[in-house]
């Protein structure tokens, strides 16, 4: 049987199997959120009436509601946010990722980004400070590093130990940065690099959820509008995920290209201007053409 074996393993070609789970996983997790967004999006339209509702009558509302329908709402808003990730998978490879460029102000949007994840944080999760001097815009996709964002605050408060959370906003001539440090468990120095692809984590899913997606997604977003992503940290000294980001776009080739071709008239249907000759040139140059023309006259 062992020789067997041996020799159909010679006759059967090798096989990517990581890849191929890969694959499957991705495929699975693009079905799951299909098939999970139709009835999250309705329990959200349900659940914002029922919000509006008890807003009008307050009176009518009894205080155990009001505090079922802020528990539903921060829970549906998690499974909402768990289907656009899965969804991701896909629209974060390279050939997808293309931004949607429009003037953007980060300072406004992590404070945004900060309001929300504060909103629905769990009791246990530290305060959360940003610094910032003055707005910081650039033509970035306001969708990728809104999500670029969620994410890395979110990895902040599930790994911060409850401890506080300081997001810096700074920009230079060339470009901006955003720095998220949380003072939590730390990530050892082996899973620097690991913590960015699909899938990966370097905690035990025993103890901690998630999908392994997160950073993925904000490494995606970073690298898509041509910045960078890395992570200072060591076990039990707490984390700091540093994003740079040009303020702006570099040009494509095409496109320096088209704004040549805009800036030198077409030469079909056009006659080339000569250069500027100076006048004396101009006196030298008819003088030659009279002597010319006599030396053509029949004496």
């Amino acid at each position: 049987m062992t020789a067997f074996c041996d020799e159909l393993d010679d006759r059967v070609p090798a096989v990517p199997i990581r890849d191929d789970i890969a694959r499957l996983r991705e495929d699975f997790l693009v079905l799951a959120a299909h098939e999970i967004r139709t009835p999250v999006t309705s329990l959200l339209l349900q659940l914002q009436l029922t919000k509006r509702m008890s807003e009008r009558e307050p009176e009518n509302t009894p205080a155990w509601a009001a505090a079922m329908l802020a528990v539903f709402d921060r829970q549906l808003g998690r499974l909402a946010r768990l289907c656009d990730d899965m969804f991701q998978v896909r629209r974060a490879e390279p050939a997808q990722r293309a931004p949607a460029r429009s003037p953007v102000d980060l300072v406004a949007l992590v404070r945004e980004v900060v309001a929300a994840a504060v909103a629905h944080r769990p009791v246990a999760c530290g305060a959360i400070a940003v610094a910032a001097e003055g707005a910081v815009i650039g033509r970035w996709d306001r969708s990728q590093l809104e999500r670029m964002a969620f994410h890395l605050i979110k990895n902040a408060l599930t790994f911060g130990e409850g401890k506080p959370i300081s997001i810096e906003v700074r920009a230079t001539r060339a470009r901006a940065r955003l720095i998220v440090r949380d003072h939590g468990m730390g990530i050892a120095r082996e899973d620097h690099e690991r913590i960015f692809a699909r899938f990966e984590r370097a905690v035990p899913a025993e103890r901690f959820g998630g999908l392994g997606l997160g950073l993925y997604i904000a490494h995606a977003a970073a690298r898509a509008h041509g910045g960078a992503i890395r992570v200072e940290s060591e076990l039990g000294r707490g984390a700091v995920f540093i994003v740079d980001l040009p303020l702006a776009p570099r040009p494509l080739g095409r496109e320096r290209a088209a704004r040549a071709g805009r800036a030198r008239p077409s030469r079909r249907g056009l006659a080339r201007r000569p250069p500027e000759l100076p006048l004396s040139a101009h006196l030298k140059l008819a003088h030659v053409k009279h002597a010319h023309h006599r030396a053509q006259r029949p004496h």
